[in-house]
């Protein structure tokens, strides 16, 4: 495992921002083909059972950080043994969940679909892609799971290598079972969880391919402390990965409730540009989590400062271009996707809406992975999960009551605005815990500021 410095910011920063970027992909791939092939049905049906999927992949990511965390802390202390319990420990957790969700899923997903408020033919065309899914939950989990663990290794290329190739499997894939063969949703399926096989196998392979990298076999023996400290930090991960979808599910009733199919249809097409933008955006915080880890580790407070000032430009500026490109081509997207003609005029006053919250969004994902990258557990589940708990239903169940449909498209701004000021709250409140002895004229989060630094009690967590 490399040492890691300041100037290898952007080394870390870009493949991270791919590898997330292409991970959203993988739904966007399916959506566009099945789209083209079957309609506002077949997009309508993936959306419903994408939750399924998603809450897969955040199982990967939670269980993969979580570890990654407490790897490349117990490495900045200089803790070689530990750090390699703790990758063997997470290695581990991502089999035993891999596992677990195949049986689950694979007996409970009609249930979950009916649940999520799937019914007849809808119900019938989303359960052709959960079904195959949740029989491929092990590659899905693995396959994420092994990315963070890749880039807290030095490997940030290889992690987006192992996507890439992932994504261009499920492109050809998808062209061949639903256009070729007329497979359908079902083709799409089975499209995805082969690219994320391959996904799986190829992270595997870049892992274990040098003697360096190989850990002993007895390091994988779960060991209670590690794997309730990585349990522990992975839930604001998952649940930052999670989080949509719960919003998502909760929209998806609404969008039933207030226009039917088209515009479920609809709000599908919108979170394939969302979900495209917070990935690139959460591969910004991602990226700098080894970074963060390992200066709180090795209490570096200086270098920890300087990243997050870099990340915080950078998701700033990606967030604004985001948003521009949205408002742009927001009559084209609902085009490239196959939308119906009325789903197409919903999807242009989504995105129009929808657009304007992105540079918040870029702001409260990096601020999530500062406080989970310094093991600040329960700071980043309340940022991470306030909003599918609290600012999502309280927006998503009052503005439509005003707005009708209008309403539902303004959920995201709303939400990420909200969020957005109760973060400044925070960051105002730890300032205010400092000394004195931050340098005048420099606004930083207080958590930043230099100056006394909390330490928790367990060592592993580090300074904070």
């Amino acid at each position: 495992m490399s040492v890691p410095n300041e100037k290898q910011f952007w080394k870390y920063i870009l493949p991270s921002m791919l590898t997330m970027f292409l991970c959203g992909f993988y739904a966007i791939v399916d959506g566009f083909f099945v789209g083209q092939a079957v309609g506002d049905l077949g997009l309508a049906a993936i959306n419903i059972a994408w939750p399924i999927a998603s809450f897969l992949l955040a199982a990967g990511t939670g269980i993969g950080v979580g570890g990654s965390v407490v790897m490349s802390t117990r490495y900045g202390k200089n803790d070689i043994s530990g750090s390699q319990r703790a990758f063997g420990n997470t290695f581990f957790m991502l089999l035993a969940a891999s596992a677990l969700m195949t049986v689950l899923f694979s007996l409970l997903y009609i249930p979950i679909l009916h649940l999520l408020g799937a019914r007849g033919e809808l119900l019938s065309a989303a359960g052709e892609y959960a079904q195959i899914v949740a029989a491929g939950s092990v590659f899905q989990i693995l396959g994420t799971g092994i990315a963070p663990l890749l880039r807290n290794k030095g490997k940030t290329i290889a992690a987006m290598a192992a996507m890439v190739s992932g994504l261009v499997t499920n492109i050809i894939l998808d062209a061949l079972f639903v256009m070729a063969l007329g497979l359908g949703i079902r083709g799409a399926a089975l499209a995805t969880v082969i690219a994320q096989a391959l996904v799986a196998l190829v992270g595997f392979i870049l892992l274990y391919h040098k003697k360096e990298n190989r850990i002993p076999l007895r390091m994988l023996k779960p060991e209670k402390g590690t794997v309730s400290r990585l349990l522990k930090i992975g839930l604001s991960p998952f649940g930052m990965t999670f989080a949509p979808s719960i919003v998502i599910i909760l929209a998806n009733l609404q969008c039933l409730a207030y226009g039917g199919t088209v515009a479920v249809a609809a709000y599908s097409v919108l979170m394939y540009v969302v979900t495209s933008a917070q990935g690139l955006l959460q591969g910004v915080g991602d990226g700098v989590q080894p970074l963060l880890s390992y200066f709180n580790g090795a209490k570096n407070q200086k270098a920890m400062q300087n990243v997050f000032r870099k990340a915080l430009a950078t998701v700033l500026v990606l967030g604004v271009a985001l948003a521009a490109a949205a408002l742009f081509f927001r009559t084209q997207i609902p085009v490239l996707f196959g939308a119906s003609p009325e789903a197409s005029v919903l999807v242009e006053a989504a995105l129009f809406f929808s657009a304007f919250a992105f540079p918040f969004i870029g702001f409260s994902k990096l601020s999530s992975s500062y406080f989970y990258a310094i093991a600040d557990v329960r700071t980043s589940a309340l940022v991470i999960y306030l909003d599918p708990a609290v600012l999502t239903p309280l927006f998503l169940f009052t503005l439509p009551l005003f707005l009708g449909i209008t309403g539902i498209w303004l959920l995201l701004p709303c939400t990420q605005a909200s969020l957005t000021v109760i973060l400044l709250l925070i960051y105002r409140r730890q300032a205010a815990r400092q000394d004195a002895s931050a340098q005048p004229g420099v606004h930083l989060p207080g958590a930043l500021q230099p100056g006394k630094i909390k330490k928790n009690r367990s060592s592993d967590y580090g300074a904070y």
